[in-house]
């Protein structure tokens, strides 16, 4: 069964983010989460739902 590393995924989301130069309260605006979820996603502190991924990587312009 496939493990999902949730700290690298947090990290690579990060860095799309940054690199798109967007700041975690327009990316939680953009994908209707909370800033706080966005930060503990981040940090690998919180699953994200896969609609959620989704959200997010269209608005980063990035892959799932």
């Amino acid at each position: 069964m496939l493990e999902i590393d949730y700290k690298k995924l947090g990290n690579r989301i990060k860095e799309a983010r940054l690199t798109a130069n967007i700041t975690q309260e327009t990316l939680a605006e953009l994908v209707d989460l909370s800033i706080t979820h966005i930060s503990n996603i981040e940090n690998g502190h919180a699953k994200v739902s896969l609609p959620a991924l989704f959200d997010i990587a269209v608005v980063l312009s990035t892959s799932i």
